[in-house]
This record gives structure tokens, C-alpha cells and sequence, in this order.
């Protein structure tokens, strides 16, 4: 007998589930229920949208495809409940999801708003990952208590081109920048540096989110492999090769996010991440997946004047992210500074609230 086009794309989205689905924590009868429901839920999408699926699957995200829409309803897994979306996240790509995980959706995912239905495109989505500093705003509030707040901090940063970020400054004149400009209007722009040696021209921003990847067939955005040259250093070599599909970066309402989509965890150091009362940067892992809020709005301002009282002796930039990839560094770290890394990115942020 043949089997159905649709049959088809069924057992081989089946065949591409985790192999840690298959572990034996699922017991025989979990296992089926999972199968069940599953097939269930996929019996609703049409042929393009199982292809769309399949793809994506596939291609474990290298593809840009598109949102594959579902009824934004519980299904039923024995005694508990679970969304379509967590479902195949779990099936796909995260196993170990808990209740307590949280999912967020990327920024190329255009459901948002849809009160009726959900994207379970599993590439499509991202763990929420919370910054491991203990700082929060009200210890910040604490912290600039009876400060008078300057008027003069300028939230625009400029690129020392050494690795090191400048140091506090007055508002920059609005006349030097012309209006319509390229400069005028975009919300950061990025350099790559490799250790010390910074790499191409800085790469201005004007889109809500930038996808920054080392190659991808249909990638758009910032491919890294388009500006490297040669090099003989092995370390830049094998780190080049763990950028693969590299990260994105998106302004959002609540601050700057980041979304690490590699197969290697990428390392950030922000000024809302930091200890605002100490010399010591933080440096945070982003996992592979994983997504978290790098630049605070709310905190951003409130850091920058208690880094202000603070007289610090060195350069500082309140609106300068640094992420490295592959590699850490810092105190918990053999790299003691960025500039030891050996790919890495310095977020120039231009962003006045």
C-alpha cells in the first residue's frame, strides 16, 4: 500500500525527534501518550506546513523558515497539561523542559500578538535564561540614594578601536551629526574584533534585530565569514569554526536581548550585568538556545550614576556590551581580558531614553 505524502512527513518528523526522548526516564506508557498527542497535533497542519516544519527540523535552524501555525490550546499528556509549542520544543530540541521553563519566541517569530494561534516552529524559539547577578534595581536605587543625577551623561558610545571602552563623557554635539545620516538614526552598531585586532568597519544597525553568523547559505544579516581574512593563528581558527549560526541581537521594550542560536555558549559582559558598586566585570555564559536581556533600560541610567560616584580610575562606557565567542574571561576565566579572546563582538549602543 502507499503510504500518503502526509503519512510521510508524519514518521519522518517522528524519526528526527531528541534521542533523549527515548531515555530511560520516559517509561513505555509515557512514550506512547507523547507519540499520540503528537501525531494528533500534526494531523491538523497542512502538507506545506509539515514541509515547513520538516525543513526547519532538518536544517536544525541553518534555514529561514517560516512560523508553522497551530490552535493556541492545551493539549492533554496523561494527568498534566502542555502547550503545542512546548511539546515540540521538547520533541525536538529540549527534552529536559521543565514547567518551570520559560520559552521565548525569537524575533524573526511573527505570532506575538495572535491571541488564537501559536508558532511551533521549534527554531523559532529560544530558553529564557535569567542573568546570574544578584543586582537588581532596587539594590541600584539603594546604591545612588541622595545623588543629584548629572544631566551631562552622554548615552551614545563611540569605539576606541583598542578593545577597551572610552571613558565617561559629556553629550556629544547633535550638530556634528547630520540629519538622515547613517549615523543619525540607528540604535548600535557592532565591531568584531579578533584578540586585539579589530576586523572590518563597524557595522551600523537600523533594523529592530541583527542576525550575526559566521556563513549561512540564506543568512541576513552580519556574515563574519565576509570580512575574515587569513589567519595562521589556530585559536582564531577553531573559534571561527564554533561560531557556525552565531547570535542575534534585539532591541525590545525592556532593553537588549540576546538570542545565542550556535552550537557553543557565548559570553557577555554588560554594564546592567556588572556590580555596579565594584571594579570587577561580570562576565555571563549564554548557552546554546538560550536568550537573556544583556542591556536593562530601567537599570542602565541608575548603574551609570553609581559608576559616576564611584570616581572609577579607568575607562568606562555606560552603553558598551562585549560578547566573546566560545570563550570566557575574567576572573573565573585562564582570559583574564577580552582582548584575549579569539573572536569577539563590542556592541556600541546608541540608545537615548
Amino acid at each position: 500500500m502507499f503510504r500518503s505524502k502526509r503519512s510521510t512527513l508524519v514518521r519522518e518528523l517522528w524519526k528526527l525527534r531528541s534521542s533523549q526522548n527515548d531515555t530511560e526516564s520516559q517509561n513505555e506508557k509515557e512514550a506512547h501518550e507523547s507519540k499520540s498527542v503528537l501525531h494528533s497535533m500534526l494531523k491538523r497542519l497542512k502538507e506545506k506546513n509539515l514541509e515547513v516544519l520538516l525543513q526547519s527540523i532538518e536544517s536544525k535552524g541553518r534555514e529561514q523558515t517560516r512560523c508553522v501555525l497551530l490552535p493556541n490550546v492545551e493539549l492533554k499528556m496523561g494527568k498534566h497539561v502542555t502547550d503545542p509549542h512546548v511539546l515540540c520544543c521538547q520533541v525536538w530540541r529540549w527534552p529536559d523542559l521543565t514547567l518551570d521553563t520559560t520559552l521565548r519566541r525569537l524575533p524573526c517569530c511573527e505570532t506575538e500578538k495572535d491571541p488564537l494561534y501559536v508558532c511551533c516552529n521549534p527554531y523559532h524559539w529560544s530558553v529564557q535564561q535569567t542573568a546570574e547577578s544578584a543586582y537588581c534595581a532596587d539594590k541600584a536605587n539603594s546604591l545612588t540614594s541622595g545623588i543629584d543625577w548629572p544631566s551631562d551623561i552622554s548615552m551614545e558610545a563611540v569605539s576606541t578601536e583598542t578593545g577597551l571602552t572610552p571613558s565617561c563623557r559629556g553629550n556629544i554635539d547633535p550638530s556634528v551629526v547630520e540629519e538622515g545620516s547613517e549615523l543619525s538614526d540607528h540604535w548600535c552598531s557592532v565591531a568584531y574584533w579578533e584578540l586585539r585586532q579589530r576586523v572590518g568597519r563597524l557595522y551600523i544597525v537600523h533594523e529592530p534585530y541583527l542576525s550575526i553568523f559566521q556563513e549561512l547559505p540564506h543568512g541576513n544579516g552580519f556574515s563574519l565569514g565576509l570580512i575574515q581574512g587569513k589567519t595562521e593563528l589556530d585559536c582564531v581558527k577553531r573559534t571561527r569554526e564554533k561560531i557556525g549560526l552565531g547570535l542575534v541581537l534585539s532591541r525590545e521594550t525592556d532593553g537588549v536581548w540576546l538570542y545565542n542560536r550556535s552550537n557553543y555558549p557565548v559570553f557577555v559582559n554588560s554594564p546592567t550585568l556588572d556590580n555596579p558598586s565594584s571594579r570587577t566585570s561580570v562576565v555571563i555564559r549564554v548557552n546554546p538556545g538560550y536568550s537573556m536581556n544583556i542591556f536593562n533600560y530601567d537599570l542602565a541610567s541608575v548603574y551609570s550614576a553609581v559608576k559616576e560616584r564611584h570616581c572609577l580610575d579607568g575607562p568606562y562606557d555606560p552603553t558598551s556590551i562585549r560578547i566573546s565567542f566560545a570563550k570566557g574571561w575574567g576572573p573565573s576565566y585562564h582570559r583574564q581580558f577580552i582582548t584575549s579572546c579569539p573572536a569577539w563582538l563590542e556592541v556600541l549602543l546608541n540608545i537615548n531614553r
